[in-house]
Protein backbone atom coordinates (compact mmCIF):
# COMPACT_ATOMS: atom_id res chain seq x y z
CA UNK A 1 0.00 0.00 0.00
CA UNK A 2 1.76 3.27 -1.04
CA UNK A 3 0.29 7.22 -0.02
CA UNK A 4 -1.76 7.33 -3.27
CA UNK A 5 -3.78 4.40 -2.02
CA UNK A 6 -4.28 5.95 1.48
CA UNK A 7 -4.93 9.53 -0.32
CA UNK A 8 -7.78 8.03 -2.48
CA UNK A 9 -8.91 6.51 1.15
CA UNK A 10 -8.79 9.73 2.51
CA UNK A 11 -10.57 11.02 -0.78
CA UNK A 12 -13.61 8.62 -0.82
CA UNK A 13 -14.02 9.50 3.22
CA UNK A 14 -14.17 13.03 2.63
CA UNK A 15 -16.26 12.46 -0.66
CA UNK A 16 -18.87 11.06 1.45
CA UNK A 17 -19.57 12.82 4.22
CA UNK A 18 -18.95 16.03 2.33
CA UNK A 19 -21.84 14.70 -0.16
CA UNK A 20 -23.64 14.07 3.62
CA UNK A 21 -23.16 17.23 4.93
CA UNK A 22 -24.30 18.61 1.43
CA UNK A 23 -27.89 16.52 1.38
CA UNK A 24 -28.59 17.77 4.85
CA UNK A 25 -28.44 20.98 3.57
CA UNK A 26 -30.06 20.96 0.66
CA UNK A 27 -33.20 19.30 2.40
CA UNK A 28 -33.02 21.37 5.29
CA UNK A 29 -33.27 24.09 2.76
CA UNK A 30 -36.18 22.49 1.14
CA UNK A 31 -38.32 21.96 3.78
CA UNK A 32 -37.38 25.87 4.85
CA UNK A 33 -38.71 27.15 2.04
CA UNK A 34 -41.68 25.06 1.65
CA UNK A 35 -42.90 25.84 5.36
CA UNK A 36 -43.07 29.57 4.84
CA UNK A 37 -46.08 31.22 4.84
CA UNK A 38 -47.63 32.47 1.66
CA UNK A 39 -44.50 30.67 -0.69
CA UNK A 40 -45.12 31.11 -4.29
CA UNK A 41 -45.60 28.02 -6.43
CA UNK A 42 -42.51 29.01 -8.76
CA UNK A 43 -40.21 28.62 -5.48
CA UNK A 44 -41.91 25.29 -4.34
CA UNK A 45 -41.42 23.68 -8.50
CA UNK A 46 -38.15 25.39 -8.42
CA UNK A 47 -36.58 24.09 -5.32
CA UNK A 48 -38.29 20.35 -6.35
CA UNK A 49 -36.58 20.54 -9.38
CA UNK A 50 -32.76 21.69 -8.02
CA UNK A 51 -33.46 18.94 -6.01
CA UNK A 52 -33.81 16.34 -8.45
CA UNK A 53 -31.18 17.86 -10.87
CA UNK A 54 -28.69 17.58 -7.56
CA UNK A 55 -29.34 13.52 -7.91
CA UNK A 56 -29.27 13.42 -11.30
CA UNK A 57 -25.85 15.57 -11.71
CA UNK A 58 -24.23 13.74 -8.90
CA UNK A 59 -25.20 10.44 -10.13
CA UNK A 60 -23.98 10.84 -13.62
CA UNK A 61 -20.82 13.37 -12.95
CA UNK A 62 -19.31 11.74 -9.55
CA UNK A 63 -18.01 8.54 -9.70
CA UNK A 64 -18.96 6.04 -6.80
CA UNK A 65 -21.89 4.80 -5.35
CA UNK A 66 -21.69 6.07 -1.51
CA UNK A 67 -21.62 9.87 -3.37
CA UNK A 68 -25.19 9.34 -4.27
CA UNK A 69 -25.86 7.37 -1.57
CA UNK A 70 -24.92 9.79 1.16
CA UNK A 71 -26.47 12.81 -0.97
CA UNK A 72 -29.87 10.65 -0.73
CA UNK A 73 -29.04 10.00 3.43
CA UNK A 74 -28.65 13.62 3.71
CA UNK A 75 -31.32 15.06 1.99
CA UNK A 76 -33.58 12.59 3.59
CA UNK A 77 -32.55 13.05 6.67
CA UNK A 78 -32.67 16.74 6.50
CA UNK A 79 -36.57 16.16 5.40
CA UNK A 80 -37.47 13.90 7.50
CA UNK A 81 -35.90 15.94 10.61
CA UNK A 82 -37.14 19.50 10.18
CA UNK A 83 -40.16 18.42 8.03
CA UNK A 84 -41.36 17.24 11.52
CA UNK A 85 -41.37 20.41 13.27
CA UNK A 86 -44.25 22.67 13.07
CA UNK A 87 -43.25 26.42 12.63
CA UNK A 88 -44.27 28.56 15.89
CA UNK A 89 -47.19 30.93 15.71
CA UNK A 90 -46.35 34.54 16.23
CA UNK A 91 -48.48 35.85 19.12
CA UNK A 92 -47.07 39.33 18.92
CA UNK A 93 -49.52 40.53 21.45
CA UNK A 94 -48.41 38.27 24.50
CA UNK A 95 -45.00 39.30 25.06
CA UNK A 96 -44.39 42.91 24.34
CA UNK A 97 -41.81 45.19 26.46
CA UNK A 98 -43.70 48.36 27.89
CA UNK A 99 -41.92 51.73 28.30
CA UNK A 100 -40.42 50.53 31.84
CA UNK A 101 -38.60 47.69 30.89
CA UNK A 102 -41.03 44.76 32.43
CA UNK A 103 -43.01 42.45 30.23
CA UNK A 104 -46.72 42.63 30.33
Amino acid sequence: MTYLDVFDIIGYVLRFLGALVFGLGMGWFAIRQLKQEMVAWQLTVAMYLGLLAAFVLLGHWVGGGATLGAFGLGAGAGLLIWGMFKPKPKDEGTETILEGGKRK
